[in-house]
C-alpha cells in the first residue's frame, strides 16, 4: 500500500507545471546570436541598443560594471584582438549552446556556452578558450550579465599592450640581503614562513613575494611584485608597523635595494628614508 502511494505522489508532482522551459530558437536567443555577430565584426552599436541602462556586468573575477563601464570593456576586446570569432550553436546539448529559460516566476536567462577565438594585437599570439556567460531579461532588455572563464589571454594581452606604451603601473622590488652572524638557514627559513604568511594574508595585491638564498647560505634575494605604486605603500606602512620590521633588519643587511617600474611621486615620498635605486621601465613586460 505504502509503494502504491509513493508511486501516485511521484505521478502527481511529474504532472504539475514545469518550473521553467527551454527554449533555443525564441527572440532573446537570436538577440544574443546577433550580439555575437555584432562582437566578431567589432561593431557595438547592437551591443548598446540592447543592454539596458540598468545592466549590472559581472566579469569572471567577481568585478560589477554599470553598461558604459561595459561598453567600454567590449571597446577595449576590441582593442586588444583581432579576428575574433565564434563557434556555430548548433543545439544539440553536445557542443556550443545558446539556450533561454523562462521560469515559472517570470525571471529570464539566456544561458551561452562557446569558444571565443582571436588573434592578440600586441602579443601576435592566437588564442583559444571556451566560455559561459548567462544573460538575465527585464522588458526585452539585458539587466545583468555573468562571465565565466579563465581571464589568463586577456591579462596577457592587457600585460602587453601595457608593455608597448610603456604604461603599466606594476611595480617590482628586488633587494640584495646578507644573513647577519648568528642566524642560518635553518632559522631564516622559519622566520620567512611567519613573513611570508603575514604578507599573504594581509596584502591581497602583492602577487609575487619571493625568497631565494645563495649555495654557501650567506646571502638571500628578495623579489616582490606590486600591481601599483599605492599597494608599495601599503606594504611598506604593514611592513613598518608590523611584528616583522625589527627581526628583519636583526636578520639581514640591505646590500642592495632596487625598485623597477614607473614609480609614483607619492610612492618614493613614503620610501624616501631608505637608499633604493630606481629604474624606469624601458621594455618587456610584466605579469
Amino acid at each position: 500500500m505504502k509503494r502504491i502511494l509513493v508511486l501516485f505522489l511521484i505521478s502527481l508532482f511529474a504532472c504539475e507545471e514545469p518550473h521553467g522551459i527551454i527554449s533555443t530558437t525564441d527572440e532573446k536567443s537570436d538577440i544574443i546570436r546577433n550580439i555575437y555577430k555584432n562582437v566578431s565584426e567589432e561593431k557595438i552599436g547592437y551591443l548598446k541598443k540592447v543592454f539596458s541602462e540598468d545592466l549590472v556586468f559581472v566579469d569572471p573575477k567577481r568585478n560589477s560594471f554599470n553598461k558604459s563601464e561595459f561598453i567600454a570593456s567590449t571597446e577595449n576586446i576590441f582593442d586588444l584582438f583581432e579576428d575574433i570569432t565564434f563557434e556555430e550553436t548548433v543545439s544539440d546539448g553536445l557542443g556550443t549552446e545558446i539556450e533561454t529559460n523562462v521560469f515559472s516566476n517570470g525571471v529570464i536567462w539566456t544561458n551561452v556556452w562557446n569558444t571565443f577565438t582571436a588573434k592578440g594585437k600586441y602579443t601576435g599570439q592566437k588564442i583559444s578558450f571556451p566560455f559561459h556567460i548567462s544573460y538575465q531579461w527585464k522588458d526585452n532588455k539585458i539587466v545583468k550579465e555573468v562571465q565565466y572563464y579563465d581571464t589568463a589571454d586577456f591579462d596577457k594581452e592587457i600585460n602587453a599592450k601595457a608593455a608597448v606604451n610603456k604604461n603599466s603601473e606594476k611595480i617590482t622590488l628586488l633587494l640584495d640581503l646578507k644573513i647577519n652572524k648568528g642566524y642560518n638557514k635553518k632559522s631564516v627559513s622559519e622566520f620567512l614562513e611567519t613573513l611570508t604568511n603575514f604578507v599573504r594574508i594581509n596584502e591581497p595585491n602583492t602577487y609575487d613575494y619571493n625568497y631565494s638564498i645563495s649555495s654557501n647560505n650567506s646571502k638571500i634575494t628578495l623579489l616582490e611584485k606590486y600591481k601599483s605604486s599605492e599597494d608599495v605603500i601599503f606594504h611598506a606602512d604593514n611592513f613598518e608597523n608590523g611584528p616583522n620590521f625589527e627581526k628583519f633588519f636583526k636578520m639581514f643587511t640591505v646590500e642592495e635595494f632596487i625598485i623597477a617600474g614607473n614609480s609614483s611621486k607619492q610612492l618614493k615620498d613614503r620610501l624616501s628614508s631608505y637608499d633604493i635605486d630606481y629604474r624606469e621601465r624601458i621594455g618587456g613586460w610584466s605579469f
